[in-house]
């Protein structure tokens, strides 16, 4: 083997091995990325503890869900609009959006906002004492 050709093979292993340690770089950290998403839909954490910073948020006739959760992370109540967007989307509030302004905290965790903002009218528990 000549000098040409171990030089050769030499690039190439080097090459090889950087290729390979790229990959290995984003493997991990579209792992660690995927996990911290994962962790943000399930843990359901909120924004901040204690009693929290109360803003007032205004739910449009037709705004969509996926919007809705952007105005919440424009507003601060969440740390991810996606996130949210996904547990929205697995939980039992799917699609129950009501218009109207409503008092959300910072304090509160995801499933709390929902469920202060998906209320449908008529669900009270006065009904429930007949």
């Amino acid at each position: 083997m000549n000098a040409k050709q171990l030089l050769g093979a030499v690039s190439a292993m080097i090459i090889r091995i950087a290729l390979a340690a790229v990959i290995i770089v984003a493997v991990f950290r579209l792992a660690v990325y995927a996990y911290d998403f994962g962790y943000q839909v399930f843990a359901d954490i909120p924004v901040s503890e204690g009693e929290g910073r109360t803003v007032s948020v205004v739910v449009s006739e037709g705004q969509s869900s996926r919007e809705f959760a952007k105005l919440l992370e424009q507003k601060g109540l969440i740390k991810d609009a996606n996130a949210f967007y996904i547990y929205e989307r697995l939980s039992d509030y799917k699609d129950l959006l009501q218009p109207g302004v409503y008092d959300l905290s910072t304090s509160m965790k995801a499933e709390e906002m929902l469920e202060i903002v998906c209320h449908v009218e008529g669900e009270t528990e006065e009904s429930d004492g007949d």
